[in-house]
């Protein structure tokens, strides 16, 4: 009985490790990538962005928009000065978007009427790319 006991011990502690280390590995890789992003943010690098963009990029509203318009929506009004500061402030929120786990990164202060969203997702592959700019509706 002891030695059930034992085996079972070591199982449950065993499992526990690889999912801490599953984790730990899947954070380091998320780290990584928010590095590039927020160093292609910040130089206003369209080219390094739309490498680390997903291929169904959702942008205010519209599904799978090209790049182009994302960066066009950029350049108008505050767009690249809000997604700077947003990377600055590294507000993240787990939760899911589009039935996938996802991390959410606030791109505009939270006010009544505006509220903005970057999203971060893995792909099919397990790489992380930027998924989509959203609002979600109030």
């Amino acid at each position: 009985m002891k030695s059930i006991t034992l085996k079972i011990g070591s199982l449950i502690v065993s499992s526990m490790l690889l999912t801490l280390s599953a984790q730990a590995q899947s954070s380091s890789e998320f780290d990584s990538f928010f590095g590039k992003f927020q160093r292609s943010v910040m130089s206003a690098d369209s080219s390094a962005l739309q490498d680390l963009m997903s291929q169904n990029f959702d942008y205010m509203g519209t599904i799978n928009a090209a790049p182009s318009e994302v960066f066009k929506g950029l350049r108008g009004g505050n767009g690249w000065n809000n997604l700077q500061s947003a990377v600055l402030n590294k507000q993240f929120i787990s939760q899911s978007y589009r039935g996938k786990p996802a991390r959410f990164l606030r791109c505009t202060a939270e006010t009544p009427t505006n509220n903005c969203f970057i999203v971060f997702q893995t792909d099919s592959a397990g790489h992380w790319r930027w998924r989509a700019m959203v609002m979600p509706e109030k």
